[in-house]
């Protein structure tokens, strides 16, 4: 990977960027039609599914997603028809997510879903969204599923991958030898992230040990002890945010920042992150992004800013998530607005399926659908280091190097869906 030296080459591509669809052309916070006339027509119903309770609140993208179609709605929505987004919660429950879904599809009758996040309900529900013909745009996808589900294609890279990103990033920018992963044990989550880097280890020569601990019953402290004794050079926490903090904590009472480089996923790149993990983690962590800068300046970043500060809330997360959510709504705007012919679960289902080679500032690469049983489009990503209150970019886009990427890879080479 190669590092970051010509930022402002870095700046112009990005002004460059073809935008997802004429409106980045409009001004920052306008959307869809852009016309400023409220949408009065009959609703067309879109879904969403996220972890809100639990754990820790996972639901970035959909409040990114909700200040997108809110937008929309106000700038003369679907052809004059708004859009009704309902989003349900699973309270990280699969149960409490099939009949979310269940809800939303067979009671709301959702023609698509739209930018949900979640660690639970692609595996509860990839089955009946096949089934019931419902295309799903997420905004961040978690567990494996999220990526192996035939109606179900992401935004962000996933965990995986930007687990696997951060590794790859301060084992050869640090010629490390071993590395540990740290993940929570949540079923196709942990053991997939870990189990993704040490399969990238065994590739790449480094050896790589797993502590995989009860998300439920998480003790920073414990899972500082258990990485400490694995005596790592490197290690990574494949995690959501909130769960590395205690994690982080825990290993600056050990100082375990000195001789230990850290490397992190996407979850971490988060405008909170630098004032929560604490002076000490300045200019030692280092973390992976799924998605391009968040303060970088182009026409897909600055509406994204502008949309959130008009229709958003104040508390809503500015993160890679959110950057995920809003881009899951653009699109299926977009792919709504192309719609030739009643607007039904049909035509969306077509019209989803079918978006191809999108472009933006916000990504490393083009985003499409694509055929076949399991999604990924999203595959290359950045490095930043935490320092100076902030995040300094480090790297130019780099694809991670996941054995488990050669389908869609292959793919990709036949052509007709990026150029």
């Amino acid at each position: 990977m190669k590092k970051n030296t010509a930022p402002a080459m870095a700046t112009a591509l990005a002004l460059a960027a073809t935008a997802l669809c004429a409106t980045s052309a409009q001004a920052q916070d306008k959307c869809g039609l852009g016309n400023g006339k409220k949408a009065t027509g009959e609703p067309i119903p879109l879904g969403a599914i996220v972890g809100k309770t639990g754990p820790e609140d996972f639901s970035s993208s959909s409040r990114a997603a909700e200040a997108y179609f809110k937008c929309v709605n106000a700038n003369g929505g679907i052809h004059g028809r708004p859009i009704a987004y309902t989003v349900q919660d699973d309270t990280w429950n699969p149960e409490v997510a099939a009949q979310a879904a269940s809800k939303l599809v067979k009671d709301t009758k959702v023609v698509g879903m739209v930018g949900s996040s979640s660690f639970v309900e692609c595996g509860a529900n990839n089955k009946l969204y096949e089934q019931e013909g419902v295309a799903v745009v997420a905004g961040t996808g978690v567990p494996r599923a999220c990526f192996y589900g035939k109606n179900y294609a992401a935004f962000n890279q996933g965990p995986r991958q930007s687990t696997i990103g951060a590794a790859q990033y301060i084992a050869e920018t640090f010629k490390l030898k071993n590395i540990t992963c740290v993940a929570p044990g949540i079923p196709g989550f942990g053991d997939w992230v870990c189990g993704g880097v040490e399969a990238w280890g065994k590739a790449n020569g480094v050896a790589v040990k797993q502590v995989i601990f009860d998300p439920g019953q998480l003790d920073g402290n414990a899972v500082a002890l258990q990485v400490s004794a694995t005596k790592p050079d490197g290690v990574v926490l494949g995690m959501p945010r909130g769960m590395m903090l205690p994690i982080l904590t825990a290993a600056e009472q050990q100082d375990m920042g000195k001789t230990i480089k850290w490397g992190l996923p996407t979850s971490a790149y988060h405008t909170e992150m630098p004032k929560a993990a604490g002076k000490y983690w300045d200019g030692k962590l280092h973390i992976h992004m799924e998605l391009q800068p968040l303060d970088q300046d182009g026409p897909d970043t600055r509406n994204w800013k502008a949309i959130m500060a008009k229709y958003g809330d104040k508390k809503d997360p500015i993160d890679s998530f959110s950057q995920a959510g809003h881009l899951s709504a653009r699109v299926a705007t977009d792919a709504l607005l192309g719609i030739k012919g009643p607007i039904d679960r049909k035509s969306v289902h077509d019209a989803f399926k079918a978006v191809k080679n999108v472009r933006s500032d916000m990504m490393c690469a083009p985003w499409y659908y694509g055929p076949g049983d399991r999604h990924q489009a999203n595959h290359s990503g950045r490095v930043a280091l935490l320092t100076g209150g902030s995040f300094k970019t480090q790297t130019e886009c780099f694809q991670s190097k996941d054995a488990d990427l050669s389908d869609v890879l292959a793919l990709e080479s036949k052509g007709g869906l990026v150029n």
